[in-house]
């Protein structure tokens, strides 16, 4: 006669339609229950009895998986966790999800395992069919903000530009980063970047809206200061729900000087052809709809010199201050190559570890020594 214990523990089992096992290695013998027979389409008194049967029975492309979480578990031993396929009589595939826990003997020796499993296919399909459906979406959205960005950089005597746009690697989700690059006909060039918080259509649709406003406003090469104070007003009456921050400046190739303007964006850098580098990190003024004034700057450029514009993505990990990922920006731009290109390539990897929360985008200027 079962015990109340036992009665209830095979109530729990029926309810959540869990099966259960038993692995004696001193026997050579497995046990499943009916229910871990029927969770892999046997008749009651199908399954042989055997640690063999068992792999058997398992999808071809998952025994080596399972039988290495298996060692893993006897080396160490504890509970353990196995997903695996297994095919039905009538070729019908299902999803099993085992959870179980290494028995030992009173020296701590393992002697076997025992467990209970559950069949989850319909969580494995409504997984797979999520992470298909939210690939498509983001494959979408990624070739709307390709579209939106520019497709080509003007070709400016003396100057050599270069810009990259990597979305999160681990995240489905694209961003709002911006840029924007005009040549103005004394051969001055407008250089822009900016972020829109958050994710989705929503980010493209703001970042598209903030990147044609400063095109549009910065055509009569406005001071950069003015232009980013119209884009204010904009985003003010537009898109006063969200936080945009930008940096926007005329690159002067005759005089060697950046005059800009930044609302809260990050600082730009600056790599001599010395390798010396340091951060334009003057005080910047609130992100775009926040900021009662603009301020204007300016910094003088040595020939040789490179510009490096950016997103927070390249300097931001969750567990750092942001001034540790300026340090490590500065010192990566400092031994790497002056050409943007070749900069770049270095920059991706070293700077950005983390990608997962955010896109980034970088945007190089070199002046090139002879002129």
């Amino acid at each position: 006669m079962q015990s109340v214990t036992d009665q209830r523990l095979a109530l729990a089992l029926d309810a959540a339609r869990l099966g259960t096992w038993t692995w004696d290695m001193a026997a050579g013998t497995t046990v499943w229950d009916a229910r871990l027979e029927e969770l892999h389409g046997m008749e009651p008194g199908g399954f042989g009895g055997t640690f063999e049967d068992w792999v058997e029975v398992l999808y071809p492309d998952d025994r080596a998986e399972c039988l290495a979480r298996v060692e893993k578990a006897l080396a160490d031993p504890g509970p353990y966790i196995l997903l695996h396929r297994t095919t039905w009589p009538d070729g019908s595939v299902h999803h099993i999800e085992c959870r179980g826990t290494v028995l030992v003997d009173g020296d701590g020796a393992p002697i076997g395992t025992t467990g209970v499993a559950i069949d989850v296919t319909e969580r494995e399909r409504r997984r797979v069919a999520l992470t298909h459906a939210l690939a498509e979406k983001s494959e979408v959205v990624q070739t709307l903000q390709q579209a939106l960005l520019p497709p080509a950089m003007p070709h400016v005597p003396g100057i050599s530009l270069a810009a990259r746009y990597v979305a999160a690697q681990r995240d489905i989700a694209i961003g709002g980063d911006w840029y924007a690059v005009l040549r103005f006909p004394n051969n001055k060039i407008g250089l822009a970047i900016g972020d829109v918080a958050g994710h989705g259509l929503d980010a493209v649709a703001d970042m598209a809206a903030a990147r044609f406003s400063l095109r549009a406003l910065a055509l009569d090469e406005s001071a950069p200061e003015d232009v980013l104070a119209q884009l204010d007003n904009v985003v003010r009456v537009f898109e006063s729900d969200t936080m945009i921050t930008a940096l926007y400046g005329i690159l002067d190739p005759v005089a060697r000087t950046w005059t800009y303007a930044t609302a809260g964006h990050c600082p730009a850098v600056v790599r001599n052809a010395d390798g010396s580098t340091y951060l334009l990190d003057g005080p910047p003024d609130p992100p775009l709809g926040y900021a009662d004034s603009v301020h204007r700057h300016r910094a003088e450029l040595e020939p040789g010199a490179t510009l490096v514009l950016y997103t927070d993505g390249l300097v931001e990990r969750r567990t750092e201050s942001l001034t540790t990922g300026f340090e490590r920006l500065l010192a990566v731009c400092g031994v790497g190559p002056a050409d943007p290109d070749a900069l770049w390539r270095i920059c991706r990897p070293r700077c950005s570890a983390t990608r997962r929360l955010t896109t980034t985008l970088r945007l190089w200027w070199r002046r090139s020594s002879s002129s």
